[in-house]
């Protein structure tokens, strides 16, 4: 079976990016002390809804990102595309500089999502439990963040390389988020 082409596969990866960060920053909204104590009470009135729907927006995070820094050949993943798109000249050698150091900056925190991902979410562990997976990542939202903006960083170097537009986080999901619970808070 045929990969996708190339730019298919770099427009994909970006479109996983921004994924990842809308669901980090759904996450962040439901969890974060600053908005959660405006918020929990409207929580608690649709347990039923919000019970899981944090969970949900951090495990879609985990899976993206992690999917992001993935180092199978196999995978549309940012260091095969990296590879690809020098290996056809498409890159302009402080390019490649910038995307190496970003690749190098990137992965002590793409390390504590795989984590996450191996043995709190995809393949859960036998043998420790979800808080301690946690504790095992060391890894904080400010990093999680940081992973976004790093990633979406090298996706757009491979985008312009390859003649597609960059890919930019939209605030949108997190505002209609708001306006949801204050639209539900007045009910």
């Amino acid at each position: 079976m045929q990969p996708l082409s190339l730019t298919q596969r770099i427009d994909q990866i970006s479109q996983h990016i921004v994924r990842a960060r809308l669901y980090l920053d759904l996450w962040s909204y439901f969890e974060e002390e600053d908005s959660r104590h405006r918020i929990i009470h409207t929580m608690r009135e649709y347990n039923e809804f919000f019970r899981f729907t944090p969970h949900a927006y951090l495990a879609t995070f985990v899976i993206y990102a992690s999917g992001a820094f993935d180092k199978r050949r196999d995978t549309i993943s940012l260091r095969p595309l990296f590879r690809e798109v020098s290996v056809a000249g498409h890159l302009q050698q402080q390019n490649i500089s910038l995307i190496e150091t970003s690749l190098e900056q990137a992965q002590p925190i793409a390390d504590k999502v795989a984590i996450l991902r191996h043995k709190a979410f995809a393949h859960r562990s036998a043998h420790i439990s979800y808080n301690d997976v946690f504790q095992m990542a060391s890894v904080t939202p400010n990093e999680l963040r940081e992973l976004t903006v790093i990633a979406l960083s090298i996706s757009n170097c491979l985008l312009l390389a390859v003649g597609l537009h960059e890919q930019h986080f939209r605030e949108l999901p997190r505002n209609a988020a708001e306006s949801m619970m204050d639209a539900l808070a007045r009910k």
